[in-house]
């Protein structure tokens, strides 16, 4: 129709999110996010093709999780970008949903833009959130900030697996979403502290000399266990307000480049 204007890339991962969620909540959940964006700007956006896994190298503890290398995951990245200008499209939005990538790849969107001759940004979904909103919606950081939260591991296991995500999840893709008790999770003993393969140790130990505790980020099972006790808070509802911000926020940046882009166009820039 000629009216499609710019493309959102969502990337993920695929990794451990406790005992209740899916190993693909990353992507699923980057994915349905940019999806209700693109709706929103009907017909100007179109979503690409999901990169599902992302870079997370700490969680090899788990079983089930993949990593890429961060040289990989930039690869991919710039030539499916380089890919869409050449159909045309230069207004691209990369849409994060696992905070591993975001670091190795907002380093490089000044040199992707200058070398493809596009408009790019990236952005993590959940970060549009202002953190009064968040509270209202999430009773753990009502308690976090009510000093409610009584231990280290539970003050730090509200924004992986816990209430905010198993929400979404809720909301967006009910059947990935595992019932389970507190009972149930006391009783598998899981421990991903001790008695790892070499082959796991060759992944966490770059973390460990950058200061993480010995044996990865989050060796502490006390932790594992807050962010399951902390999930048991969810419920769809709370899901669809966040996706509600989550949606906003992302084709809103979406439409600021194409905003830039058309400014470009009327100013004579390429």
């Amino acid at each position: 129709s000629g009216k499609l204007k710019g493309a959102i890339i969502p990337i993920g991962a695929i990794e451990q999110h406790n005992e209740h969620l899916s190993l693909n909540l990353d992507i699923v959940l980057s994915t349905f996010i940019s999806q209700q964006a693109a709706l929103q700007l009907y017909p100007q956006v179109t979503v690409a093709p999901s990169c599902p896994v992302g870079y997370s190298p700490y969680h090899m503890a788990r079983k089930g999780t993949l990593t890429l290398r961060k040289e990989t995951l930039r690869a991919y990245l710039y030539d499916v970008i380089g890919s869409l200008k050449t159909h045309g499209i230069r207004a691209i939005l990369v849409v994060n949903g696992h905070g591993g990538n975001h670091g190795l790849l907002w380093e490089q969107l000044p040199f992707w833009q200058q070398e493809l001759g596009v408009v790019l940004d990236e952005v993590s979904y959940w970060t549009g959130i202002p953190d009064e909103e968040r509270s209202a919606i999430l009773q753990g950081y009502r308690d976090l900030e009510n000093g409610k939260l009584d231990t280290v591991a539970r003050q730090t296991a509200l924004n992986h697996a816990s209430e905010e995500e198993t929400s979404v999840m809720l909301a967006a893709s009910p059947k990935r979403v595992r019932a389970y008790t507190m009972e149930e999770y006391d009783r598998t003993g899981l421990d991903y502290a001790r008695d790892l393969s070499a082959e796991v140790r060759s992944y966490l130990e770059p973390f460990s000399k950058e200061g993480w505790p010995e044996g990865g980020p989050n060796p502490e099972n006390p932790r594992d266990r807050a962010r399951q006790e902390n999930a048991t808070l969810a419920t769809a509802e709370k899901g669809e307000a966040l996706i509600g911000i989550h949606t906003r926020f992302v084709a809103g940046k979406m439409q600021a480049l194409i905003d830039a882009l058309d400014q470009q166009h009327d100013t004579g820039g390429e």
